[in-house]
Parts: C-alpha cells; sequence; structure tokens
C-alpha cells in the first residue's frame, strides 16, 4: 500500500496516521526508533499491512496486469495505483471528505515536525502547498505521481509510462482493490490495537 491507503487504516490519532505514513521513510527495529511509542506502533502496524499485502492472492495476481521494463516494478506502481482508487472511491469509504482529511492531516505533520525525517521535515511546506496527497485523485496527478518516483530514481524511469498499463487494465485494477481491501481490513482488525510488537 502507498502513503494515502495507510493514512486510511491507520487509527484516529495523529501518532498513528503519522507512524503509519512514515513506515516508507525509516528503517531499523521499533526499538532503534527515537520515536514516542505510539508513532512506533504505527510504523509496526504499517509493515504489517505491507507484508499482508505483498502476500495477498489477488494482489499477487494484479502484479500480471504490468509488462515490459514496468513489470519489474509492478509493486509499486499498484501500490500508486491502489492509492488513485482510494481517492476517487475516498467519499464511499470514509466519513470525511478527502480534502478535509488531507488538510487536518497536514496541520498535523506541521504541528508534529519533529517526528518527520530531514527527507520530510526539510520541505514539508513545499510538499504541503504542493498538495502532496491529493494528486492521487485525478489521472493527470496520477501521471505526475509515476513522473516524480522515475525522476527521484533513475533505475526506475520505466515508472514514468505506467499510465500505458492503468489505462488498459483500470477497470482491473479497481476491481482487484475491492475485492483486497475487505481482507486487508479484517486482517487489521484481528491484529486489534496498534502495538510496538
Amino acid at each position: 500500500m502507498n502513503y494515502l491507503a495507510h493514512l486510511f487504516l491507520a487509527e484516529d490519532h495523529a501518532a498513528s496516521r503519522i507512524g503509519n505514513l512514515l513506515g516508507d521513510f525509516i528503517t531499523g527495529t521499533p526499538e532503534e526508533i527515537p520515536l514516542p511509542d505510539r508513532v512506533v506502533a504505527g510504523i509496526v502496524r504499517h509493515r504489517k499491512i505491507d507484508r499482508f499485502t505483498d502476500d495477498h492472492p489477488a494482489v499477487c495476481r494484479a502484479r500480471d496486469f504490468f509488462t515490459g521494463p514496468r513489470r519489474r516494478f509492478a509493486n509499486a506502481i499498484l501500490d500508486i495505483c491502489f492509492d488513485h482508487v482510494l481517492a476517487t472511491t475516498w467519499e464511499s469509504r470514509h466519513p470525511k471528505p478527502l480534502r478535509d482529511f488531507l488538510d487536518g492531516f497536514y496541520d498535523e505533520l506541521k504541528e508534529n515536525s519533529s517526528w518527520l525525517p530531514i527527507e520530510l521535515s526539510g520541505n514539508l511546506e513545499d510538499r504541503i502547498n504542493d498538495d502532496w496527497l491529493g494528486h492521487y485523485g485525478t489521472g493527470s496527478g496520477l501521471q505526475e505521481v509515476f513522473n516524480r518516483v522515475a525522476e527521484r530514481r533513475p533505475a526506475c524511469a520505466a515508472i514514468a509510462t505506467a499510465m500505458v498499463d492503468f489505462n488498459r487494465r483500470r477497470d482491473d485494477i479497481f476491481d482487484t482493490f475491492d475485492s483486497f481491501l475487505p481482507d486487508l481490513l479484517g486482517y487489521i482488525e484481528a491484529l486489534g490495537k496498534e502495538q510496538l510488537d
């Protein structure tokens, strides 16, 4: 899962949302992470969600939607596509409108910027002003996300052309997300409250 999905799946408090976001930015064992326990518990939850997602049969099958040089980046592309699905169907899945949710989360990031690694805190205002997480909700925004990932890592240049596969398999990607999400929500419910282990 990608950024927006992890925020959607987090517990309803800032420490969890930020921890679930930071799972893509912070490595190391939980006891090595110098952050409040509730933030670290969010990082741990993020990692569990990623493992469950990567192993889910529907997700494994969906990797075949991506062809040619994009195939080797199927996991990353699919994660981004799932954020697009979530953003475009948000209103039917979450009680708070997406715009309100994102604005509230941006405020939480600013209020708790001391928890963020320099990779995030160093350009946080720019990310927020650009509506970093709001790009997932449109086709042009999705293309922009693909471009940014490709530009950040030259070895991932093929990701910039992922719209070819997305447009060809759009309905299948939406269907995959819809069939997989209930299993993921059930898994999270079974895990219970976020913990450090």
